[in-house]
């Protein structure tokens, strides 16, 4: 059995959550994409109302 240690990273727009995110990765740590980014660029594309300055 694998003893994993999960973490998540929260914080406002802004607030360097990717950032920290891609210097993990990059230092080789698995890391899980921000689901937010992908919504808000899907009701960016599609003109939809749920964005976070909307």
């Amino acid at each position: 059995m694998t003893n994993l240690n999960l973490y998540v990273v929260t914080g406002g727009p802004g607030t360097g959550k990717t950032t920290v995110l891609r210097e993990l990765e990059r230092k080789g740590f698995p890391c899980v994409p921000e689901v937010a980014r992908q919504l808000i660029q899907e009701q960016m594309q599609t003109g939809g109302n749920a964005l976070p300055w909307g």
